[in-house]
């Protein structure tokens, strides 16, 4: 893979994007005569089709209009805020094709992840469900008890093995 880097880190684009994937094929003795790119989730057990039937180049470039997927597909899967899978294949096999001396072996080592863009929403109208990490009353009582109960066990445990001659 060039773009998105290899070594770049975690990628991840937002619903609606052209979002860019680009390679290059070494070590082929055989070059297919065309390949399939499709984007797999496993959350909603879905493929996307990223492009079919791509001629081959020295560098291949494909670019994925995710804004545009969902109005051409209006039956097919939503995408979803979620981890997928690219996965390039000779165009005349399929996916889980094992690969074979000198011909191009599916690809499926690029994963990435994609997010539906939220509403700008204002500082003062903003609530976070998460961000009040205080302890409640309730979980204080517990903890009180919880306390209480192992102090009284260290400490009957203590005098009782002073009282007998233990310690």
């Amino acid at each position: 893979m060039i773009t998105p880097g290899v070594y770049a880190g975690s990628q991840f684009f937002k619903i609606g994007d052209y979002v860019t994937f680009a390679w290059n094929y070494t070590s082929l003795s055989i070059s297919p005569t065309a390949v399939d790119i499709m984007a797999s989730c496993t959350v909603n057990q879905a493929t996307y089709t990223v492009a079919v039937n791509q001629s081959i180049e020295a560098t291949q470039t494909v670019v994925w209009d995710t804004g545009n997927y969902q109005n051409d597909h209006p039956n097919g899967q939503p995408f979803l805020t979620e981890n997928y899978l690219l996965m390039i294949y000779d165009a005349n096999s399929s996916a889980s094709d094992t690969g074979k001396p000198g011909y191009l072996a599916p690809y499926k080592a690029l994963r990435f992840g994609m997010y539906a863009p939220q509403p700008y929403t204002s500082w003062a109208d903003f609530k976070c469900a998460n961000c009040n990490g205080a302890i409640s009353p309730m979980e204080m009582l517990t903890l009180k008890a919880m306390m209480v109960t192992s102090a009284t066990t260290v400490a009957s445990l203590l005098y009782f093995t002073a009282s007998f001659g233990v310690w």
